[in-house]
């Protein structure tokens, strides 16, 4: 990217991508001012940083007096909607629009593997990272994970070119890049989600199809065969395209024979069998392909690849396991902010299930679920903005209740659960009516998990 001397940017929104932004404008000499609607009072634990920071701040209402007319580009945080009041008026003003990827994509001076999707972005992306690691390829996961692309770029150790960033990437993310090009796209699903924001499916569809835009006939494609709008993107792309199935063997990828996953390149080769995968689901078989094609692209040998697959541990909040008191298991899966992820969490389980669900509504048809929300679900704990669409669609399925926040409904869910059942948490919405996002959702219903657990142990002595 050109020099930042003497340039002017106004950074919107104040979380994470936002100060990484800020702290990647400043250390290349950009003159950055820092933007969000919430007051200051919403921002005490970071008071420290933005006083190291020492760049103008306009929050709550003194956003509108933002010098807007002196900026040079606007960089704006995935969760600001590209129809935000501020947004129009800078492309008004003919002030170049970009996101916190873009930013960071433009400083990098290593290799990206980028994975987006509806479902299993973080999963994919963490064993991604481990399968390059195993193969000596210095690699770590970024994005929208949790350790934003803008602030990984400025780590000396990602200066490699051998290296690669393995990097979730939302459609929010994908909709204002405009050079990003990863060495390695992936796309691994397509189901209805963020409809609140997108407008449409076919809006949804294009902003993911943007992962592959700027890729070339050197970069690779990785595409789930088995998904007919992910496998439509090979039509629209220069990349050399690479397929994975559980259904069919592929010409190039990876697919599933019996119960092996098996990888076919030059030659077909048997990775590894099921048993073998320590994380539950045919969900993530499907994680494990991909992820495994993310090595092959870039040159990883399968014995490395099966070992790294082997150690994978998992990510938190996504079928996490808890603990387990009196025969009854408690698992976290706050990541789970739609309801095709609630569906593979369900699917995951034999044992009956005490679901915790809600949150804030993203405009989904809940009655999709009804099957088998009927045939796994033995209790319905809802909670949030979402309660009441949920128990309109599920209250006379299953016996249901709403309760007021996550200590109410794990206790709740206790007292409905019998020895060798399940109580899970898998929203099926997205954390903002009541959390800072699924990571601190999460946080706090392991918290009144264990804090259930110390009291019941303190009673029973």
């Amino acid at each position: 990217m050109e020099p930042l001397s003497n340039k002017k940017f106004l950074v919107l929104g104040a979380a994470r991508s936002g100060l990484a932004a800020v702290r990647l404008l400043r250390s290349c000499g950009g003159d950055a001012v820092l933007l969000d609607e919430k007051p200051l009072s919403a921002f005490q634990d970071i008071r420290g940083e933005l006083d190291q920071m020492q760049v103008p701040c306009f929050f709550g209402e003194d956003m509108a007096r933002a010098p807007i007319e002196e900026a040079g580009a606007l960089i704006i945080s995935p969760g600001v909607p590209i129809d935000h009041p501020l947004v129009r008026k800078a492309r008004q003003r003919g002030i170049d629009i970009i996101g916190e990827l873009e930013l960071g994509f433009r400083f990098a001076k290593c290799r990206l593997a980028a994975i987006t999707g509806t479902n299993g972005k973080t999963t994919t992306v963490h064993l991604a990272a481990d399968i390059l690691m195993e193969g000596g390829i210095p690699s770590a996961p970024v994005g929208n994970v949790g350790f934003p692309l803008a602030q990984a770029v400025l780590v000396p150790r990602w200066s490699d070119p051998h290296a690669c960033l393995v990097t979730e990437v939302s459609s929010f993310q994908l909709e204002t890049v405009r050079t990003f090009h990863p060495r390695v796209a992936v796309l691994l699903n397509f189901t209805p989600d963020h409809l609140d924001r997108h407008g449409s499916l076919d809006v949804y569809r294009d902003m993911k199809y943007r992962i592959t835009e700027n890729q070339t006939g050197e970069d690779f494609l990785i595409l789930n065969r088995d998904d007919p709008v992910c496998l439509g993107l090979g039509e629209r792309t220069k990349a050399r395209v690479m397929t994975f199935s559980l259904k069919d063997r592929v010409p190039c990828g990876a697919y599933c024979e019996g119960d092996r996953v098996r990888l076919c390149l030059e030659e077909d080769i048997p990775l590894l069998p099921f048993a073998d995968i320590p994380i539950p689901g045919m969900h993530n078989i499907q994680n494990v392909l991909a992820s495994s094609l993310v090595g092959m692209a870039l040159g990883v040998e399968p014995e490395a690849i099966a070992s790294a697959i082997r150690r994978f541990p998992g990510v938190e909040h996504r079928i996490e396991f808890v603990l387990s008191r009196h025969g009854v298991d408690f698992y976290n899966d706050s990541k789970a902010t739609n309801l095709d992820s609630m569906e593979k969490a369900l699917l995951s389980f034999t044992r009956p299930v005490i679901l915790i669900a809600g949150g804030k509504d993203k405009g989904c048809d809940y009655n999709t679920l009804n099957p088998l929300i009927r045939e796994r679900v033995k209790s319905l704990i809802v909670m949030g903005e979402a309660a009441p669409l949920i128990l309109k669609a599920w209250e006379n399925l299953v016996p249901s209740f709403q309760v007021g926040d996550m200590g109410e409904a794990v206790q709740k869910a206790y007292e409905l659960a019998s020895t060798g059942e399940v109580i899970l948490f898998s929203p099926g919405c997205s954390s903002f009516d009541a959390y800072q996002n699924f990571e601190h959702r999460g946080r706090v219903f392991k918290d009144e998990v264990r804090k259930l657990s110390r009291e019941k142990e303190m009673i029973a002595t």
